[in-house]
């Protein structure tokens, strides 16, 4: 279920990825299964997004669905905000059937629960207490909300009676602090969509009116005493309804902070496609297991680029038959088919970041050198998206040391420190003599050993001296690719 009151965060994502991964599992082990998604629209406007806080304030109390778009091309506030939901599922590979709430209930097919929940009001109460330990609802209460036949507002109404065919209500001015009411009193049915249940009634009822079997919840509906053990209780001693199955799954978060779409906190969902290819969007939520708390920070780490690493390597693992778990990960996290098992050449992201960055590198060019021939076409298409999502990183995402510019003059720049001569004398005939990056790479380790030096005091000589700064990318690879330049530099240390 999903209120569509603002733009989804993409912590949001999580549970419906959870319940994808479900489904799967579930049409692979041959059985039949159905995977249904709640829009919530029969909930109150009671929070706006800081850009209508102004400009719809009049709408607080009002139904999502009965309140107008903030754009045009759509029906109602909650069908602009749940269509973007619907595109990220589309992009993420999420198979749910989408259902409306307000349309179930228009339909009448919650008018038995409702009848249900309004006759069982005080056992409602007592399990309210008995489970969350709130204290008990003044007198009269019951667990339902009309839509005020004079304002239209769903927030501020109180239904006070019930004599088994109508409910006794009031629009009260100052129930909530959100929204004023207009002071109306009428009697209405309960039925056909002219009211909705209280959250968690509603929660238990829509699994006994859709017949829901299995139903994962975050961890803070989950912990004890909170909504999920109300909701369960409530199918026991009230819908006369099977628990589903259930378990809580944790936090997706960035910075280290719980994401909040009402308070602006967090990554758009919709922007993660933007940032990344969608099968590594799904692979982000795909590769934890859900009792662990997801931590993804992209903004000014290296986030992205491990993810990219993570993929690469259950790819492998899927191609190789090297790990079943890694496998089964790739496999899940693919949007529709999955990929032959013919061996892939893949394209490092990093590598792809660093030659970005290099003047004169023709990109295609220089992974045909690094796979030895020419790259075949889904491995052509692989690199042309990776040099996209490479691009949007480099201009919004990286770190600073990830960011790089060979020095193209060299006058006043600082070269050698505490670096011996002999040591350029050296390092000189290493990069001549060598016949790839490799084999550099294993000689200049010798050489530092060899001279007792240490391996981060010369790097960072070797980044000061080509980049002007104490670190960069991969070092031999900056030597390799700029050897003619390197060699120029490194002969003024050598004398």
């Amino acid at each position: 279920m999903k209120t569509p009151s603002g733009f989804a965060h993409v912590g949001s994502l999580r549970g419906p990825i959870v319940h994808s991964l479900i489904y799967r599992a579930l049409k692979d082990a041959g059985v039949e299964a159905k995977f249904t998604f709640v829009i919530n629209d029969f909930d109150t406007v009671d929070e706006l997004p800081s850009d209508l806080k102004v400009s719809f304030a009049e709408y607080m109390g009002f139904p999502l669905r009965a309140t107008p778009s903030p754009k045009d091309g759509y029906k109602s506030y909650a069908e602009y905000f749940a269509q973007d939901f619907k595109n990220n599922f589309k992009d993420l590979g999420v198979e749910a059937q989408f259902l409306s709430s307000w349309d179930m209930y228009h339909e009448g097919k919650f008018d038995e629960v409702i009848k249900m929940a309004l006759d069982s009001s005080e056992k409602i109460q007592d399990i309210y207490q008995k489970i969350s330990g709130s204290r008990k609802k003044e007198k009269g209460w019951l667990p339902f909300q009309v839509i005020c036949e004079n304002c239209g507002k769903l927030g501020t109404t109180r239904v006070y009676a019930w004599d088994s065919k109508e409910v006794s209500y009031k629009c009260e001015p100052n129930m909530v602090a959100w929204a004023k009411g207009c002071g109306h009193e009428g009697k209405i049915s309960p039925f056909g969509g002219k009211g909705k249940l209280p959250w968690k009634v509603d929660w238990a009822a829509h699994w006994k009116v859709m017949g829901v079997t299995i139903e994962a919840a975050g961890k803070d509906h989950a912990s004890k005493g909170g909504s999920y053990d109300i909701a369960l209780t409530l199918c026991d001693e009230v819908f006369g309804y099977p628990r589903p199955f259930n378990f809580g799954y944790e936090f997706f978060l960035i910075g280290g902070k719980k994401m909040s779409s009402s308070k602006g906190l967090g990554l758009k969902a919709h922007d993660l496609v933007k940032i990344m290819p969608a099968e590594l969007g799904r692979f982000a939520f795909t590769r934890n297991n859900y009792k662990e708390q997801i931590e993804f920070d992209p903004m000014g780490t290296m986030a992205i680029p491990d993810l990219f690493d993570e993929y690469d390597e259950a790819w492998q693992a899927y191609v190789k038959d090297s790990d079943e778990n890694l496998a089964r990960t790739f496999v899940l996290s693919q949007i529709s088919d999955v990929p032959s098992k013919d061996p892939i050449f893949l394209s490092r992201f990093r590598d792809v970041v660093n030659y970005l960055q290099q003047p004169g590198v023709e990109i295609k060019k220089k992974f045909e050198e690094i796979k030895g021939e020419a790259l075949a076409k889904d491995e052509k298409a692989l690199l042309e998206e990776r040099r996209k999502y490479a691009q949007i990183w480099l201009e919004k995402y990286a770190p600073p040391e990830a960011k790089f510019g060979v020095i193209s003059s060299f006058r006043g720049l600082r070269t050698r420190g505490g670096l011996p001569t002999e040591f350029y004398q050296k390092l000189l005939h290493l990069i001549e003599a060598a016949s790839g990056p490799e084999e550099l790479e294993k000689r200049l380790y010798e050489l530092i050993k060899e001279q007792n030096l240490s391996p981060r005091g010369v790097f960072s000589e070797i980044y000061s001296v080509l980049i002007g700064k104490t670190y960069g990318p991969k070092a031999v690879w900056l030597i390799w690719e700029n050897r003619k330049r390197a060699l120029e530099i490194f002969k003024k240390d050598s004398k």
